[in-house]
Formats: C-alpha cells, sequence, structure tokens
C-alpha cells in the first residue's frame, strides 16, 4: 500500500485546515496508510482526547486509516534521506531543510518534501488525449509526452500485445520502447532507474532473436540518459487484459497498447488509439477504487506473477518457456516496484 510518512504537527495541521487545505484533507483521509512521527503512547493519548485534532478527524472520518506511530524509523530516515529509496511508493513530508527535500527528489526521485514547502495539489495531474488511425504526431512518443513529467525511478509496463505486432519485418513494440523512454524518463537522477515490460512472447521468437533484440535495446538505452538504466524483460502472458504503465506516483494507459507508432514511421499513429495518464492523488472524490489504490493492485498482483515466473525459471523446468531478461544473477526481479 502506497503510505504517507508525517510529521505529528503536520497532519494536525491537514486536519485543523480542512478547508484551506482541501487537497491535503481529502489525501489524509482517503484510506491511505498513515505513519506519523511520534511514539505509541503520544499516538494513544491523541486517540483518545476527544478534543485532539488528529483524534476528530479519524473518529469523523469513515474511510480514515488508523494512523501507526513510526517515530524511530522516521527519525532515522531524517538523518539519511537516501533511506527513503526502500519505499519506492512512499510520500514523506518531514521537519528538513527544503533543500535538502529537493535533492532527494532530484537524485532518488523520490516524493520527500519539507514541512515548510509543500505542494498544494501534489499528485493530482491528469492528461487523456485520442488518436487516429495513421494520424501523425510530430516527434513521436516526445509529441505525446508534452506535459512535465512527474517524480519517478522505476515503472513497469504490462501489455500482452507489445511485442505482436510487426510492420515490415519489424516488431512494433521493439521499435516504440527506446522512444517512448526517451519521452518518459526524468532528464537527471543519480540511482539506477529500473523499467520492467511484462508481454509475452507472441510471435514465439527464438532465444538467439531475443537475445539479439534484447542487447539492442540495453545498448540503445544506455545512449537515453547520464544515469545507469536497467531493463527487465519478463516474457509472460501478464495476468491484466489492459494496457498499463505504473510507475512510483502515476498510472499510464492505453486502448490498444504501448506499440503506439509504426515501425517503419515513427511518427505515424498504429491503430486509433488513446494515451492517458493519470497522477495518485488525480481521484480523490471518486467514492470507488482510487488511483492510488489501483496501483497498488498492479504492483501486488504482478509482483505475485513475477515470483512465479521467477520460480519457474530458476527450477529448471520452466515448463512454459518463460523468458527473463535484465533480472538479478538468482532469477528474481530487479525492479523496485515490484520488490
Amino acid at each position: 500500500m502506497i503510505t504517507l510518512y508525517i510529521e505529528a504537527h503536520k497532519i494536525e495541521e491537514f486536519a485543523l485546515f480542512d478547508k484551506e487545505m482541501p487537497h491535503w484533507d481529502k489525501v489524509i483521509k482517503s484510506g491511505i496508510n498513515l505513519c506519523i512521527n511520534i511514539s505509541d503512547n503520544e499516538l494513544d493519548e491523541k486517540l483518545k482526547d476527544e478534543l485532539d485534532p488528529l483524534s476528530i478527524a479519524y473518529k469523523n472520518s469513515g474511510t480514515m486509516s488508523l494512523p501507526m506511530a513510526l517515530g524511530n524509523y522516521i527519525d532515522g530516515v531524517k538523518e539519511d534521506l537516501t533511506q527513503t529509496i526502500d519505499k519506492p511508493n512512499a510520500i514523506f513530508i518531514l521537519d528538513v531543510e527544503e533543500s535538502s527535500a529537493s535533492e532527494i527528489q532530484k537524485k532518488l526521485g523520490m516524493a520527500v518534501f519539507s514541512c515548510n514547502n509543500l505542494p498544494d495539489n501534489l499528485f493530482s495531474k491528469n492528461f487523456y488525449k485520442e488518436y487516429r488511425k495513421n494520424e501523425i504526431v510530430k516527434n513521436g512518443w516526445n509529441g505525446v509526452i508534452q506535459f512535465d513529467k512527474q517524480l519517478s525511478n522505476s515503472l513497469v509496463i504490462t501489455d500482452n500485445f507489445f511485442f505482436k505486432n510487426e510492420d515490415r519485418g519489424e516488431n512494433r513494440g521493439i521499435k516504440n520502447l527506446i522512444p517512448f523512454l526517451d519521452a518518459f524518463l526524468p532528464d537527471h537522477l543519480e540511482i539506477e532507474y529500473h523499467i520492467t515490460i511484462v508481454s509475452p512472447n507472441s510471435k514465439q521468437m527464438s532465444d538467439l532473436w531475443w537475445v539479439k533484440e534484447y542487447g539492442k535495446l540495453v545498448t540503445s538505452a544506455k545512449l537515453l540518459r547520464d544515469y545507469p538504466i536497467n531493463l527487465e524483460l519478463v516474457l509472460s502472458k501478464s495476468v491484466f487484459h489492459k494496457r498499463w504503465l505504473v510507475s512510483n506516483y502515476v498510472r499510464s494507459e492505453t486502448d490498444v497498447g504501448f506499440d503506439f507508432f509504426l515501425a517503419s514511421n515513427l511518427e505515424k499513429v498504429s491503430e486509433s488509439n488513446y494515451f492517458r495518464y493519470i497522477e495518485i492523488f488525480r481521484d480523490l472524490d471518486n467514492k470507488g477504487t482510487k488511483n492510488f489504490e489501483s496501483n497498488m493492485t498492479v504492483f501486488e498482483d504482478l509482483s505475485e506473477q513475477c515470483t512465479i515466473i521467477s520460480n519457474d525459471v530458476k527450477s529448471g523446468k520452466n515448463t512454459r518457456n518463460y523468458k527473463l531478461f535484465g533480472c538479478n544473477a538468482d532469477k528474481t526481479i530487479k525492479n523496485r516496484l515490484l520488490n
């Protein structure tokens, strides 16, 4: 579950000034996991106090999760903000210098914010555009993704048809992947970016073909940015029918796949399609499944599936002919979002 790690005084501020800070009031009452920089005893006392703003917010909301006290952990994180990378879906609102929080955002792609400088509407943007077959999009994927990119250090694409289609003998998914990554990836980072594609070997290409194509993809990916990029392929039918991309704080989707442009012309739309980009707090007024909850379902289910695939490959049996590229040496999945 996506978790908010927060100072006690800040969550109380959100609860007290719900009209002045409606977005953050909705966030803390959305059902998101709440971990507060406070001791167990202090939290118990606050929840018992009928006049305490945290107690009032919790008891008056039918959706707010019961906060957890994690004072020791959060204090440790404040001493070494690089620990935040161990929680790649988390959001940290801490009593730290603005410059320190900004530095971690740039270096790690993590949502770390100073209590003194917090965005009013964090992770609430969306984008949607439809495209017609044979439409020309100048600059291809860079023409689609023209909006400001959100913080990220990892992504997962699940698309059961990504490697299925060919144009004049060229695999459309293979040809689309590098231009897409060039458009989506952050410009700067100081850690390895993790990318995982979950899609079947639709054309049942040979091992040799995949070794060559994977090698070409890795070489091309290295040229995209000045930080390392790990490209992981899990060649198996995904448990999800929908074509989704999920990163730390975003979900994107297409109608008929991420092999969006023709292999022979990467500015020409292959099939009538759409591209949707949704940040995790876009739909907090929704009474049903929220975007951050949907993201976690994808991560949890894909993680379970990838563990099964990894174990099958490690066993030496591999009865379903799964293929893994870019994983750890022991055949476990590397992507931090799936661990």
